[in-house]
């Protein structure tokens, strides 16, 4: 989302600078944020990755990695909310692992009304400032989802809810399946790895220690948390969501290979992570 023509303040830009970071956001000439350099240029991006950059601390050649990078990463953001946005005009968002807020307040700069972030960061100041500067009405909510409960703050409904590469952290990911449906109105957009096959699986790597607050068996298995083509369908067809669209990755986004690995087997694609999909499923 690039904030240039939005002529921001000193102070705002002083404020986007200390609270914007994983999400694309372009503030000034020489300012930006965004993870999708670290996908495209890092070998695991969960390592240190870079979030923020500033002009003067990379050479011309890097930051024009970093621009077309975070820009992709950005168009492929753009899209998803737009797939939204088109099918549901005026209806609300829910984006459950919200970060800085970039779904719920693009979703509203398209039409939407009433959308809200939910995380377990207090997003708030970034949040704020999105809407002083954009204009829009977003609320942030203080919370998560709770994998020792299976449960999670559910006040907030919505029309369309929004989960962004978050199950892949996550022990129990059918319970958290059924959080999202329960929270949702009318559509669950999914976004995230998933094991290419019909049969009904549920694939872990080993746990990572840092990606979330939760420790020790089961809850420890917290580092890509994947699940099957045919349970995913299935889940959410099971929950009412049965008229279902996958969007296909665009050449305006990152590169096809970093979120389509190439495996020969099952056995290969377990061990070397599964192609991201992108899945609207609807009432």
């Amino acid at each position: 989302m690039d904030l240039r023509p939005r002529n921001l303040t000193a102070k705002q830009i002083e404020r986007a600078r200390s609270w914007l970071a994983y999400q694309p956001f372009i503030v000034t000439d020489d300012f930006q944020t965004g993870a999708g350099y670290s996908f495209a240029h890092k070998a695991d991006p969960r390592e240190t990755p870079a979030l923020r950059f500033d002009r003067g601390l990379w050479d011309d050649e890097q930051w024009r990695d970093i621009t077309v990078s975070n820009r992709a990463l950005a168009a492929m953001y753009d899209d998803f909310v737009a797939a939204v946005a088109t099918r549901y005009p005026g209806g609300s968002l829910l984006d459950v692992a919200c970060n800085n807020g970039y779904m719920p307040v693009k979703a509203e700069t398209l039409g939407m009304r009433r959308c809200i972030g939910l995380d377990q960061t207090d997003y708030a100041p970034s949040v704020k400032l999105l809407n002083e500067v954009l204009g829009t009405e977003v609320k942030f909510v203080f919370g998560s989802y709770d994998p020792l409960r299976h449960r999670g703050p559910e006040r907030h409904r919505a029309d369309v809810v929004m989960a962004m590469a978050i199950m892949c952290h996550l022990p129990d990911p059918l319970h958290f399946l059924k959080y999202l449906g329960g929270l949702a109105r009318e559509a669950v957009l999914f976004w995230g790895q998933v094991v290419q096959t019909d049969s009904y699986l549920i694939a872990y790597n080993p746990p990572y220690k840092g990606l979330n607050r939760f420790e020790g068996f089961p809850h420890g298995f917290n580092d890509n948390t994947r699940i099957s083509r045919g349970l995913l369908r299935d889940s959410l067809a099971g929950m009412g969501f049965r008229n279902q669209v996958e969007i296909g990755w665009r050449p305006e986004w990152l590169p096809q290979g970093l979120f389509v690995p190439r495996h020969p087997d099952l056995e290969g694609e377990l061990a070397g992570g599964s192609p991201h999909i992108a899945l609207l499923a609807m009432r």
